[in-house]
């Protein structure tokens, strides 16, 4: 995500229709009180989980019309005499289901959260096992895979926007009046009916990437009722260009890729060592561009899409010495040295009809539109004469494409966040994310008076601990004592990186 330029009559413009959302909606939607009934989950779970369901609006503004179930997940303070409350998740995606995460993991927070909070988690409206949107497999995949060359030509873009537009107005036929009140407005509101549901005067909220959104939302929309919020992540809902979005991408990627290509040119176990990393790179995207890069492995076209998927390496400082090595190998055009037969799974026969929300939570939550493939053109050129190594970041993109053809209206279009009456909260930022950006985050915490905490390293979010490194105990310790004891870090903390470029999986020493 990137660095967001606005001019005053944008922000001018976001201003009014933020606060004319707020003002139109009715009073009489306040969540009500219901008991939540509590059983063991049907699926599988990691020790003891329970599941639910409550009752929410469909659509929000009309409290009183049809209902819509929202799934929930919960495991019990571990230790039950010391129990401060409950902490929901907000799950990232969009359209990451919620209660998956809390079923298979106990370890989803520190133990010293789990000891004193009941962890709570939710599929949002439209995803999983809560009322879900339901869209034709086989257009899904049509439009997925043309989403992969639309970039290529004007012909190539107009069949992605017809794909889309399919599956777009095949999802809103299967799912209905649902499929057009996903915002992330409406998510917010049905947290609120969750905290009511749960007894909770005030609640504790730890969002993740896209989830951090609603975390947002929320705390802008009832203040009186947060308790503490860890936002980890962040996006800038504020962002008004799709430029400024993909720009703001693309130059942490390409702040990745330099210093990844910079740790390969001085590193002697790196294969790419004293032939220039810059160089060998810029040559293959060339090739990959003109349709004469070939996989040695495979003897298939290697284009532009699939190798800077295979560079969003760089992001990641456990992968460097693989991305160089595939590189390597690509280049050289010889075969990687023959490792063990990978493990084939039978072919699925997959459903007829899928969940898959994406699309229209993505498109109501933003106003972005292409226009057409010459305003496409155009601003990767752009992108491209800033970023000279990666030309432009294909996670961006893909984001850019999702709202091409869709039918419907950004219903929570962008606006700068205006959190008033909150406790205080806290937002946590990786200096390296190449997802959620770090200016986003530095955005978000100054729009919403949050005190940011940074993290030096890598890595898309870092609470309480990464995928491949971690625990940063440095983190762990501030938002545990935030989380638990409400003590608000102070302005301007940072925690070192434990990430050792390299060397797989083996943090840092500790700090």
């Amino acid at each position: 995500m990137q660095k967001p330029r606005r001019s005053t009559s944008l922000l001018a413009g976001a201003l009014m229709l933020a606060a004319s959302a707020i003002a139109a909606a009715p009073a009489d939607a306040e969540a009500k009180a219901s008991k939540i009934d509590w059983h063991s989950c049907s699926a599988p779970a990691a020790g003891a989980v329970e599941c639910a369901t409550i009752k929410v609006p469909l659509d929000w503004s009309n409290p009183h019309g049809k209902t819509i179930d929202i799934a929930l997940a919960r495991r019990k303070a571990t230790k039950p005499g010391a129990r401060i409350g409950s902490i929901l998740l907000d799950p990232g995606g969009p359209g990451v289901p919620g209660i998956d995460e809390v079923k298979r993991k106990p370890n989803l927070f520190t133990p010293a959260v789990s000891e004193r909070f009941d962890v709570i988690g939710f599929d949002p409206r439209g995803v999983g096992s809560s009322t879900s949107v339901k869209c034709d497999t086989k257009l899904l995949e049509q439009a997925t895979t043309a989403k992969t060359l639309a970039t290529r030509s004007a012909a190539d873009y107009a069949a992605f926007a017809g794909a889309n537009a399919k599956l777009s107005q095949n999802c809103r036929k299967l799912t209905g009046a649902l499929y057009d009140h996903l915002d992330n407005r409406q998510v917010a509101r049905d947290i609120e009916a969750i905290r009511v549901a749960l007894g909770e005067k005030r609640i504790t909220q730890v969002g993740y990437s896209y989830g951090t959104l609603t975390g947002q939302q929320y705390a802008e929309m009832f203040p009186e009722h947060v308790r503490a919020m860890v936002t980890d992540g962040n996006m800038d809902h504020s962002v008004q260009s799709i430029w400024d979005f993909l720009d703001a991408q693309t130059a942490a990627m390409e702040n990745n890729f330099v210093q990844w290509a910079d740790w390969c040119d001085k590193t002697s176990d790196c294969a790419l060592y004293g032939r220039d990393a810059r160089k060998i790179y810029g040559e293959l995207r060339e090739r990959a561009k003109n349709g004469n890069l070939v996989d040695p492995a495979t003897g298939e076209k290697v284009d532009f899409v699939r190798l800077t998927g295979t560079a969003q390496r760089v992001n990641a400082p456990e992968f460097w010495k693989d991305l160089a090595e595939t590189l390597e190998t690509l280049y050289d055009g010889t075969s990687p040295t023959p490792g063990e037969t990978p493990t084939t799974m039978p072919p699925r026969t997959p459903p007829k009809v899928q969940n898959y929300a994406r699309q229209a939570m993505y498109c109501q939550d933003w106003s972005f539109r292409l226009k057409n493939y010459a305003e496409l053109k155009s601003g990767l050129s752009r992108l491209t004469k800033r970023y000279p190594n990666v030309n432009w970041n294909p996670n961006a993109t893909e984001a850019a494409l999702d709202c091409v053809g869709y039918r419907g209206k950004a219903t929570n279009p962008q606006a700068p966040l205006m959190v008033k009456g909150a406790p205080p909260l806290v937002m946590v930022g990786n200096v390296n994310d190449f997802a959620t950006v770090y200016p986003w985050s530095k955005n978000a915490a100054k729009q919403s008076g949050a005190t940011l905490v940074t993290y030096k390293g890598f890595g898309h979010t870092i609470y309480p601990s990464t995928v491949a490194y971690g625990p940063s105990k440095c983190i762990n310790d501030v938002i545990d004592a935030y989380l638990i004891h409400l003590k608000v870090p102070g302005a301007g903390v940072k925690c070192p990186a434990i990430e050792v470029p390299g060397q797989g999986n083996q943090p840092a020493p500790p700090q």
